[in-house]
């Protein structure tokens, strides 16, 4: 079952590796895909791109670990939950960080948690995960797709599922010291076992096909137009609330460190280029207005 469960995570991450493959063109883009084992148990690939035409970076990250003690982060509702013969948790987190401003940074992960029987095999499970849109040049019809596509997604398993993710996510995604969202949104969830566990594979399978063909649809619609020096610096310095948020709040960094995850594979997921300017230029301020308009609206309902 284990080796199963592995291998659907694995070709997640081998289609969204081949997909934005793609999309960065240049023979100098520095591509890395490493294969790493954890000291306490399991192991995992993490597979980057950095410095390419397209993209600034990029990390794509299997992980499947297990252990005798699981972290606070993972467990979230069910700290009660007795772990007498360990754990074993699976998933596949990406995050994209693209050259160009007109066109979002993105995330997606998709994850399962087991806890095991005496046996080593899985007895009671759940699973968790979602995707969110930071744009820094929004569109409007970008942003209603996006959410459009996840909701035609999930009502394929429960009509209730879109609403609550949704909300899920914007609440998720806040960051309480800047009173703003990290981005316009999308699905997040976690602690779900109220599907069959091959019906959550499913939906898992799904979610992440769904993120790449909406992410595909905006990149070709926002790649080839030009930006300017003021709208690459915007970018850079509205970069630093992604890593705030991934730094001070974010659940998955969390449970990397505290399950004594593989620093470099945690810390791919930070922009490689970012700015902090105290002194905004008057452009710079006309354009977080316009993009905290949208930011702070929801776009779910």
């Amino acid at each position: 079952m284990l080796t199963t469960l592995e291998k659907s995570f694995k070709k997640i991450q081998s289609s969204i590796i081949n997909n934005f493959k793609q999309v960065e063109s240049s023979n100098e883009t520095q591509i890395s895909s490493d294969t790493w084992k954890r000291t306490e148990g399991g192991g995992g690939k993490t597979f980057v791109i950095s410095d390419g035409n397209f993209f600034d970076n990029c990390a794509v990250n299997f992980s499947s670990i297990y252990g005798d003690k699981m972290p606070d982060s993972a467990l979230g509702k069910k700290l009660a939950k007795k772990i007498d013969y360990g754990y074993q948790a699976m998933g596949v987190s990406v995050i994209s960080h693209p050259k160009n401003p007109y066109v979002p940074s993105s995330h997606m992960n998709v994850r399962l948690f087991g806890i095991l029987d005496k046996d080593k095999h899985i007895k009671e499970w759940w699973i968790g995960g979602g995707y969110d849109l930071t744009p820094f040049i929004p569109f409007s019809e970008d942003i209603i797709s996006w959410h459009n596509a996840a909701k035609n997604t999930l009502n394929k398993y429960d009509k209730n599922f879109y609403k609550i993710f949704s909300e899920n996510c914007n609440n998720y995604f806040y960051i309480p010291h800047r009173k703003e969202r990290r981005g316009v949104g999308g699905i997040f969830f976690d602690n779900l076992s109220i599907l069959s566990l091959d019906d959550s594979l499913d939906m898992l399978n799904s979610i992440a096909n769904t993120y790449i063909e909406s992410y595909l649809d905006i990149i070709s619609k926002r790649n080839k137009i030009k930006y300017s020096p003021e709208e690459k610096e915007f970018q850079l310095i509205r970069r630093g609330r992604y890593a705030e948020f991934n730094l001070i709040y974010d659940r998955g960094t969390s449970f990397g460190l505290q399950s004594n995850g593989r620093i470099e594979s945690i810390l791919a997921s930070l922009p490689s280029d970012v700015k902090w300017k105290y002194k905004k230029s008057k452009k710079y301020k006309m354009m977080e207005n316009t993009l905290l308009k949208n930011i702070n609206k929801n776009w779910n309902e």
